[in-house]
């Protein structure tokens, strides 16, 4: 398209509502068949009330969010499911958490004990999800303590309801969920149930990589809840490095425009130094080439985390405003062109928080 009879601002980030909606229908009605029921984690989107939407039209009930600014964003918006808090909360957003959230995940006494008082306070019922390490070294009471940790919760009443346990998997340390580990995640709430003396109806067991879990038949009976996100965004697991089949993949794009296309050497000349980031860079001497330059950078998206989806492009390397790409195969291409790539995780994440790159739902 000429450039003038463009309005859209680049760069941008192109998000296909229709294929999020289809993926989350999808893994609503699969989980089902096995008794799981999901949480639609939004953070991988920043929250974007236009997402949140599409998992509420495909039958999520629960938004999950690791920043409180996106849950009241997404209530602002009208979206009105159940939120819940997916990040260990801080003791200096309790009073915010009561006002917005219906579900936390815990892992502290102290601040548990806050969160009692402000709940019996105001007359307001949180759900807390109380977090197990079970190996991958971020949030979570150790595992081995479950009985010691279970006596401490045993405790509490009134409106600080204690509903459910939960593990986090391969975000810290990369430790992948197995059937051993989430075998003892379910025997750590048996643990909780006997010394609290009643059911708990939430056995939260990770995230998509859990879900690959399920799919594969290992997940223990007792686990009955799934935090999705990256399975519903982009219809991938990264912890597991693979495409999951049934769902769609084209979900997301970035697109930036060219701002200059010009032949020139491969191999910098010059003494070579550090680069902007800190970083020694290192060239291959391929003669000189046709490349370009989009308007793009490391400031707006993880650069590392985009693939082309024009054929004959490749990615050099990228600055904070400017990326370099290799475009020698494509004769065609000159200035004002927009080239398109398919994001990953982290790119989608950096992309979607950016407030230089224009968001674009379709």
């Amino acid at each position: 398209m000429p450039l003038e009879q463009r309005e859209i601002k680049y760069p941008l980030l192109r998000v296909k509502l229709d294929g999020i909606r289809e993926n989350a229908r999808r893994l609503v009605d699969e989980c089902a068949l096995h008794g799981v029921g999901i949480w639609g984690v939004s953070k991988g989107v920043s929250a974007l009330p236009e997402v949140a939407r599409a998992f509420e039209a495909a039958g999520i009930k629960v938004i999950a969010d690791s920043r409180l600014d996106n849950i009241r964003r997404m209530r602002e918006a009208g979206v009105a499911l159940e939120y819940a808090l997916i990040r260990i909360l801080m003791r200096s957003e309790l009073e915010e958490l009561v006002s917005l959230c219906d579900y936390t995940l815990i892992s502290d006494i102290g601040t548990l004990e806050a969160l009692s008082e402000i709940c019996e306070r105001r007359g307001r019922e949180v759900k807390c999800v109380v977090m197990f390490d079970m190996g991958d070294l971020r949030e979570g009471f150790w595992f081995g303590d479950a009985a010691r940790t279970a006596a401490e919760l045993a405790k509490f009443t009134g409106r600080m309801k204690i509903v459910g346990v939960g593990a986090n998997f391969s975000c810290a340390s990369g430790v992948l969920p197995s059937a051993k580990n989430l075998t003892e995640l379910a025997a750590c709430g048996a643990v909780m149930e006997s010394a609290l003396g009643r059911p708990l109806p939430v056995y939260s067991g990770g995230g998509t990589c859990s879900f690959v879990m399920m799919r594969r038949g290992m997940l223990p009976k007792a686990i009955n809840n799934l935090r999705l996100g990256e399975a519903l965004l982009l219809g991938r697991d990264t912890s597991f490095g693979m495409v999951l089949e049934g769902l769609s993949q084209d979900t997301m794009e970035i697109e930036a425009e060219l701002v200059e296309v010009r032949r020139k050497p491969t191999l910098p000349v010059g003494e070579i130094g550090h680069d902007a980031f800190g970083n020694i860079p290192h060239f291959e001497d391929r003669g000189e080439r046709r490349r370009g330059i989009l308007a793009i950078g490391k400031q707006d998206v993880y650069i590392s985390g985009l693939t082309p989806l024009d054929e004959g492009v490749r990615i050099i390397t990228a600055s904070s405003d400017h990326m370099l790409v290799d475009i020698e195969d494509r004769p065609d291409l000159s200035v004002g062109d927009v080239l398109s790539f398919r994001p990953d995780y982290t790119a989608m994440l950096s992309a979607s928080t950016s407030p230089y790159v224009t968001k674009v739902f379709e």
